[in-house]
C-alpha cells in the first residue's frame, strides 16, 4: 500500500523547514488542492449527530480482537486512521495520546487503526512505543475498515463518536492547532 506521493525523508524535510500552514494528509495532497477533504470530513463542519458508526473487529496489537461495539453506549470514542509511513500521522500521534490520557478518566477512548501492510506492519510495535500509544492499537492490513469510512484511505484520518455511536465529526489531514478544536469537541460529548 502506498501511503505518501513524496519519500519519508522528503515530507520530513519539508515539514522541517517550513510550518504546515494548511492540511496535510500522507499522500501529499492538501484541503486548498481538494485532494484530502470531502464534504463529509471537513474538518471545521460544526459538531452535529450524523450517522451511526459501521461496527467492526480488528486484530490488536496485543493479540486480542477488539470490536468498536465493546466502547459504544459508554464513551467517547476517536477512531484514528494513520500508519507509520505517514509522516502527519507521527505528528499529529502525541497530542492525541495527550487527549487520551487527559480525558480516558472520563469516557474517552482511542482506537488507533494502523494501515501499514505487510511490508511495514514490523514497524508499528516501535512506533507505538516510541510514542507512547497506551490506547488500543489495532491492525486492518488489507485496510477494509478504513474503506468502510473514507473511501479515499488518505491519511490521517480520524471520526470522533458520541456514546450513542453516532459519528459526530470527521477529519482527513492534520493541521497543527487541530488538536485544540478537537479538545473542544471531546470536552462537549463527555459533559
Amino acid at each position: 500500500m502506498k501511503h505518501m506521493a513524496m519519500s519519508r525523508r522528503g515530507l520530513l524535510a519539508a515539514g522541517a523547514a517550513l510550518p504546515l500552514v494548511h492540511t496535510v494528509g500522507c499522500n501529499g495532497t492538501s484541503a486548498s488542492d481538494g485532494g484530502s477533504k470531502t464534504p463529509d470530513d471537513n474538518g471545521s463542519a460544526p459538531t452535529k449527530k450524523g450517522p451511526s458508526a459501521p461496527d467492526f473487529t480488528l486484530p490488536a496489537l496485543d493479540g486480542s480482537n477488539v470490536a468498536l461495539s465493546d466502547y459504544l453506549g459508554k464513551n467517547v470514542v476517536l477512531i484514528d486512521f494513520w500508519a507509520t509511513t505517514c509522516d502527519p500521522c507521527l505528528v499529529e500521534m502525541p497530542h492525541l495520546v495527550a487527549m487520551y490520557e487527559k480525558y480516558k478518566a472520563k469516557g474517552f477512548v482511542v482506537l488507533a487503526i494502523s494501515g501499514d501492510d505487510a511490508d511495514t506492519r514490523s514497524r508499528v510495535p516501535n512506533v507505538v512505543h516510541e510514542k507512547k500509544m497506551t490506547f488500543p492499537v489495532l491492525m486492518d492490513s488489507e485496510t477494509a475498515v478504513i474503506a468502510r469510512y473514507h473511501p479515499s484511505k488518505t491519511m490521517p484520518f480520524w471520526v470522533l463518536i458520541d456514546k450513542s455511536g453516532s459519528i459526530v465529526k470527521k477529519k482527513n489531514g492534520y493541521d497543527p492547532g487541530d488538536e485544540v478544536a478537537l479538545a473542544q469537541e471531546i470536552e462537549k460529548l463527555l459533559q
